[in-house]
């Protein structure tokens, strides 16, 4: 048995997202198309033209470090919420709880402007570490034949989502991109963000960070409402 090697590495940027914590972030990317993120790179990066090429890609790969994931313990298995309390290992999962704490995520780019890469489709939170970028390449990303294992048994629920008239007028009010941010807010919701302990309970009330407006809402005869939002 070889002995054990670390390895140190450093970010080449960090991220700016609409999320500011774990509670609301997407657990796929691609659940979120109206969520908004810009890699702020490192000093060392800028001016180096590290980003010039991807102008003509639609997608790239996003390496992270999972830097708010605070596992104390190796885990074998985790109990991915889909699942309802059954177990897989943790590499059979997206589970953000990984050996290394690296996340991977398929993005899409909505600008390469010199030292700026905006994407959308991020289910990362803001100031997360980035420690590479790819470009997608459908040739060699896109299997011709494949399967989503466990994830293809699994019935998915869609929540509704309902805003108060209070809360259309606050989102016109404290934005400038309200369609966006609607959309974005019921992209979380309709796919639920609660956790597990809160799945049986039927009138609960949240609030959760979103670009910078803090989200008030409730659950209740199976749908969620917005009811208020603020600015942070």
């Amino acid at each position: 048995m070889s002995k054990q090697e670390t390895y140190t590495l450093k970010p080449i940027g960090w991220l700016r997202a609409d999320f500011k914590q774990k509670f609301g972030t997407p657990r796929q990317g691609a659940l979120a198309k109206n969520s908004r993120a810009v890699l702020e790179l490192a000093p060392e990066w800028r001016g180096r033209g590290i980003l010039s090429g991807l102008e003509g890609f639609s997608h790239v790969w996003i390496v992270s470090y999972l830097h708010l994931s605070q596992m104390t313990r190796q885990r074998g298995k985790v109990h991915p919420p889909r699942l309802k309390g059954a177990k897989v290992g943790v590499l059979g999962s997206r589970s953000p709880h990984r050996p290394n704490n690296i996340g991977l995520t398929l993005a899409r780019i909505v600008s390469v402007n010199k030292d700026v890469l905006e994407v959308s489709e991020v289910d990362l939170v803001d100031g997360t570490p980035i420690l590479d970028i790819k470009p997608y390449l459908a040739a060699a990303d896109r299997p011709e034949t494949f399967s989503s294992g466990w994830t293809d048994h699994v019935t998915h629920v869609t929540r509704l989502c309902e805003f108060t008239d209070q809360a259309e007028l606050e989102l016109a009010r404290l934005t400038q991109e309200p369609s966006r941010l609607r959309a974005l807010i019921e992209e979380m919701l309709t796919h639920d963000p609660r956790p597990p302990a809160y799945w049986n309970r039927q009138d609960a009330n949240f609030a959760v960070w979103v670009a910078g407006l803090n989200v008030s809402f409730r659950f209740h005869d199976e749908k969620f409402t917005v009811v208020g939002i603020d600015k942070v």
